[in-house]
């Protein structure tokens, strides 16, 4: 990661069980590859390469309403921060 630019995750609900979660946003600086792949009519696939060969892979999901999910599928990244709007309410 740049200095002064930390990797970080904010979820709008975290994953448990088999809930996979859902992210509000992610910043990575450093990035050296972005590919985004449509995997059938209501799912796209996001995979992040950093420079130091660090990955995030995650998708983007609509229901049959359009309602958009975004959710981690894997992640070799050490956030900095990685918080919760759900940590924030308590």
């Amino acid at each position: 990661m740049s200095a002064g630019k930390p990797a970080r995750i904010l979820w709008n609900r975290r994953p448990t069980g088999r809930d996979v979660g859902c992210i509000d946003e992610i910043v990575l600086t450093g990035v050296d590859m972005v590919h985004v792949e449509q995997m059938d009519d209501r799912c796209w696939w996001i995979g992040i390469t950093l420079a130091d060969g660090t990955s995030w892979d995650g998708n983007f999901t609509a229901d049959s309403k359009g309602r958009m999910r975004f959710f981690e599928q894997e992640s070799s990244i050490e956030w900095a921060l990685d918080a919760s709007h759900e940590e924030d309410e308590r």
